[in-house]
């Protein structure tokens, strides 16, 4: 009898560590971005964040935590997964602040825009949120919404049932998506290399449309508990090409609603010129900044979040040595991407227009001639190379001219150049607009 006991004792003990194993591995989402945002959150340091940004895919791609550190010495981090439902963020704000009570939150609220979810957004919010009655309050809510049955809720609380579409991945990523340290920063290929023309297409209104009204309970109980909590909060709707004008008007009328209660509201739609977005590079799809577009938009959000909250500079302070030693490494990372005074703040002027007419052609043996028009108060010209999509841009000339000839060339190698005007402030120059992809010639 005492050994039969001591057999179902034993299996129900292994049971629980299996369990316990199998739920802490797999309800984890493969996606590396994820982990870099939600994981990575719980080991900053309890009270050393000035600010969180919490909502959707447009957090990490708009808002770049290392490049505010770099430039303004600011801390904060985004708490953000794709498809982030705006019915999540009243409990993700109350979880950030069981270590982060005294932080700014910075809500977007272009997730409005989206009337629709499915169970896929609850594993993306809920994958590395620690267990707790507050995690179990927010799956339960969203559930709710989303009128899904016990057989269709028990992948959340058997999250290896969903996550089995994932086990190569996770295989492949080693499991669990280990937190790189560079405080979720974005490096994920088409954020680094790719561009798409917005030009044509972007477009702001001025019409309202109006939103649901579980949206607009939404946004009222998280005002309600802003204010009964004394939150600080800013609500951020970032310049995005939305399908239509419709949803362009259910965020106006959402801020509407924000800025009645007395909430404040930063619409940034049609600031693009202001940021200042190039619309014919700066994205890399409709709805995400690529790097070049997260550099601008970070540093403007920055020096607004200095003006009017008074954030400091914590660059010096010891306790923040691991923000220096993320940000060195994000540097070595994009370095193929970006040309070296982009991450600089202060170093641009974008009153000088991107150079027209470049042309790049072969001129001789082991040589090519860059040629372009020149542009109104430029007084020099920056030519920058580098070899193929991966190299690291190279400054190679800075002339006053407007053709320059390279030399000491390798046949059957891919050259892109670009060329950047810019004028002289004292002993430093400030850069104009250029082409962030260039031009290339294979000799």
């Amino acid at each position: 009898m005492k050994k039969s006991i001591l057999k179902i004792v034993a299996f129900i003990g292994i049971f629980i560590i299996l369990y316990a194993a199998m739920t802490a591995v797999f309800s984890n989402h493969p996606d590396f971005r994820i982990a870099q945002s939600i994981r990575a959150f719980y080991d900053e340091p309890a009270g050393s964040l000035q600010g969180v940004y919490i909502g959707t895919s447009t957090c990490y791609a708009f808002w770049n935590a290392l490049m505010a550190w770099k430039n303004h010495g600011l801390t904060v981090f985004p708490y953000t997964c794709a498809g982030m439902p705006l019915y999540a963020i009243e409990y993700v704000i109350r979880e950030a602040r069981k270590t982060q009570p005294d932080a700014l939150y910075i809500v977007s609220i272009n997730s409005v825009v989206f009337d629709a979810m499915d169970i896929s957004h609850v594993h993306h919010v809920l994958s590395y949120m620690p267990d707790s009655e507050l995690k179990r309050k927010l799956r339960d809510h969203l559930c709710d919404l989303l009128g899904l049955g016990w057989s269709e809720r028990l992948e959340l609380y058997l999250p290896w049932i969903r996550m089995r579409q994932y086990w190569t991945e996770y295989l492949d990523e080693g499991i669990i998506p280990r937190v790189d340290g560079m405080k979720a920063a974005s490096h994920y290929d088409n954020f680094l290399s790719r561009s798409l023309n917005l030009t044509r297409r972007y477009r702001t209104t001025e019409k309202r449309t109006p939103i649901t009204d579980n949206q607009r309970a939404c946004l009222e109980h998280l005002m309600d508990y802003c204010d009964a909590e004394g939150v600080r909060v800013l609500f951020v709707a970032v310049p995005r090409d939305e399908k239509t004008a419709n949803l362009l008007g259910r965020i106006n009328t959402a801020c509407d609603l924000i800025r009645e209660r007395g909430h404040d509201v930063l619409y940034l739609n049609d600031q693009v010129g202001a940021i200042p977005l190039d619309l014919s590079q700066d994205f890399y799809d409709p709805t995400h900044t690529n790097i070049h577009g997260a550099i601008k938009f970070t540093d403007y959000l920055s020096k607004y979040l200095i003006e009017t909250y008074g954030l400091e500079d914590r660059r010096g302070d010891p306790a923040y040595a691991s923000w220096d030693s993320g940000l060195a490494r994000y540097m070595e990372i994009i370095a193929p991407y970006v040309l070296d005074f982009e991450p600089e703040a202060g170093s641009r002027d974008f009153s000088l227009a991107e150079p027209r007419g470049v042309k790049v052609s072969p001129a001789g043996d082991a040589r090519a001639e860059i040629a372009w028009r020149p542009v109104k108060g430029a007084e020099v010209y920056c030519v920058y190379r580098k070899e193929g999509a991966k190299g690291v841009w190279e400054r190679v000339a800075a002339t006053e001219d407007c053709a320059f000839a390279d030399g000491g060339l390798r046949g059957g190698v891919e050259y892109r150049y670009t060329v950047v005007p810019a004028r002289r402030s004292g002993e430093d120059l400030l850069y104009g607009n250029f082409s962030t992809f260039g031009q290339s010639i294979t000799l």
